[in-house]
């Protein structure tokens, strides 16, 4: 098992409890592709190995901080079984909050046309979120992510963040402009070729 997939499961898991979608083992399972026993040694590793304050929601069916938590500098690892090889998270993420709020993944509310789409999309979407087409995304590198819609071919809409929509915005207007301007010079060269 590699250490990056380790702790970024274990920074997964605490940012959707921290956001309050009340994670569970089955989830983390389903969203990283790990065995269910797996997911629950992450849960109980967060829990009993790092002293998050979880509890689990019945009504919910999933976990919930009990009071405000924040994953610590460094973590260390006596079984091999938790979470393999992992000595530091600082090391990991670089020592700082800052870096362990970029390893975190970004999330967008898009509306997706139809199902099809959406299963293109299946390892960005992490849940449907009511009905028109809406999904919750997940993703680590945004112009992976941005790549991934374009070559869906498909009327997504980024409805939050707003931020994500006027980024991608920008990026396409950059490729259309530069790609203006490459069928302009090659009209520039035709014309001079016929003269």
């Amino acid at each position: 098992m590699s250490v990056d997939f380790a702790v970024e499961r274990i920074i997964w898991l605490h940012k959707r409890i921290k956001d309050e979608y009340y994670p569970n083992a089955m989830r983390l399972s389903e969203r990283f592709g790990i065995s269910h026993r797996q997911a629950q040694r992450d849960c109980d590793y967060l829990k009993r190995k790092i002293g998050a304050p979880m509890a689990f929601d019945r009504s919910k069916q999933g976990y919930y901080y009990t009071e405000s938590f924040t994953l610590p500098d460094s973590i260390r690892v006596e079984d091999p079984r938790d979470i393999s090889n992992i000595v530091a998270l600082a090391d990991m993420l670089g020592g700082s909050d800052e870096s362990t709020q970029i390893s975190i993944p970004y999330s967008a509310l898009l509306q997706i046309p139809d199902k099809l789409v959406a299963l293109e999309l299946a390892p960005f979407v992490t849940r449907r979120v009511g009905s028109k087409g809406k999904y919750i995304c997940e993703f680590q590198n945004i112009r992976v992510f941005f790549g991934a819609l374009i070559a869906s071919d498909a009327e997504i809409r980024i409805l939050e963040p707003e931020w994500l929509r006027l980024d991608f915005c920008k990026s396409l207007d950059k490729l259309r402009s530069a790609n203006r301007e490459v069928a302009d010079d090659e009209k520039q060269i035709d014309e001079n070729n016929e003269e």
